[in-house]
């Protein structure tokens, strides 16, 4: 049974370990949060949620929301004000939400309210994880990376800020070129850059655990659903000194069955002949 005392969701912000005039990235899946308050509070609004961080964080505050479309192909279609980000309902709400603005990038963009919303709206990097990037600007501020109903395994997208960085040997970049429609309503082609895993690579974010220390962590479980955070500049720390220093094994591993996998499928890629069933559902769905 559960013994912990019901927060109302419009308070959860003020639990957390964020400071006035702070710069949040908020990752999160909300179904249990939502469904808790449902039973309890009888309802629950995305935008109230939404608002509540940006009354913590306060007019000196700026809030992030994943927005990432990172299945994008070359060719393929997006619209930033209508292509709906594939992470969750609440980067879905804060679209509609006025005082939220897009970055630019079609496959990693934020929707961003506060202080710093039209400088990050303002960048045009050409790379999701480049020097010039919302992510940069992350670590620069030391922003706090908040993880809601999810966890650093699933979750943790700054591991590739950190990957291009430090230019780890197993990824190399790539051109993406897709239709692109503008703020203005302005189609045209655009290329961008993708940093993109050599054959045979994956991720293991799962090992994240083993090397990052308690000390930077806070755990929160509200509502039973369990709120972590950490700072952007230990998280760099750690996942670079990893890299540098232990050859990325934390992070990333190599599959000689993967490889002949991606091989095959490069080679259909090439000639239009492989997409996924998920790849093709989203593309058509994407904008409309």
């Amino acid at each position: 049974m559960d013994q912990q005392p019901y927060i109302p969701y419009r308070e959860i912000a003020g639990k957390l370990q964020i400071q006035n005039g702070d710069v949040v990235l908020l990752t999160s899946d909300i179904l249990r949060l939502a469904m808790r308050a449902r039973k309890t509070e009888r309802e629950f609004s995305a935008e109230a949620f939404l608002e509540s961080f940006i009354e913590v964080l306060g007019p000196d505050g700026t809030l992030l929301i994943p927005a990432y479309n990172f299945d994008l192909e070359n060719g393929d279609a997006y619209d930033i004000s209508k292509t709906e980000p594939m992470t969750g309902s609440l980067a879905v709400a804060a679209m509609h939400i006025d005082g939220f603005i897009r970055t630019t990038h079609p496959l990693h963009s934020f929707l961003v309210s506060g202080k710093d919303a039209g400088l990050l709206s303002d960048l045009e990097n050409s790379s999701s994880f480049g020097k010039d990037s919302p992510f940069a600007y992350l670590l620069e501020k030391n922003a706090l990376l908040i993880f809601a109903g999810t966890t650093i395994e699933e979750a943790m997208t700054f591991t590739h800020f950190v990957e291009e960085n430090e230019q780890v040997r197993y990824r190399r970049y790539k051109n993406l070129k897709v239709d692109y429609t503008d703020r203005k309503g302005d189609t045209y082609a655009k290329v961008f850059k993708l940093y993109a895993k050599k054959a045979g690579y994956t991720m293991a974010l799962d090992r994240l655990a083993d090397i990052l220390p308690a000390e930077i962590l806070f755990k929160n479980m509200i509502n039973n659903v369990p709120f972590i955070s950490l700072r952007c500049k230990d998280t760099y720390e750690i996942i670079g000194r990893d890299i540098r220093e232990n050859n990325a094994s934390s992070i990333a591993k190599f599959s000689y069955s993967l490889y002949i996998r991606d091989i095959i499928k490069n080679g259909l890629q090439r000639f239009n002949l492989f997409r996924t069933t998920y790849g093709k559902i989203r593309s058509a769905k994407r904008i409309y």
